[in-house]
């Protein structure tokens, strides 16, 4: 009888260690998914800013970034509460209270997100009012 209790300890001692492992690794991704995103995003409106194409392909590159910023924003919601749902579980091994989920972070990035993507998408309407160079006159450098 003793040997099954020390064993439901030890099954119950590796359920809490595999929850706070798989916490710390979603943490490190919910922290690492915005800055993937903004160099996406960086990368092109680099492409449509400096090298010679037509607007109707720096509007779709344009268009692509700013659905890609709307994704991430759902991507990033889905990651929190997917954490909360493992912090939950963390609690209850430890004994303690459930708490609430804080999403103060996620709503930062997910402001930063919707922001840059309105830009991609007002941007993309008439791209030639927002990018000074020009398939022609980069023709011309």
């Amino acid at each position: 009888m003793n040997d099954d209790v020390a064993a439901e300890e030890r099954d119950q001692k590796a359920i809490y260690e595999q929850r706070c492992e798989d916490f710390r690794s979603l943490n490190g991704f919910l922290w690492q998914s915005p800055l993937i995103i903004m160099t996406l995003t960086g990368g092109l409106w680099f492409a449509v800013a400096s090298f010679a194409l037509s607007d109707s392909a720096r509007t779709m590159l344009l268009v692509f970034a700013g659905l890609a910023n709307l994704l991430m924003i759902g991507a990033l919601i889905r990651l929190r509460w997917v954490m909360q749902s493992v912090l939950r579980d963390i609690r209850r091994y430890d004994g303690k209270h459930r708490i609430g989920g804080n999403y103060i972070i996620v709503g930062i990035f997910s402001a930063l997100l919707a922001m840059t993507a309105f830009g991609s998408f007002v941007a993309s309407s008439h791209p030639a009012a927002y990018f000074t160079k020009t398939a022609a006159a980069m023709a011309a450098d």
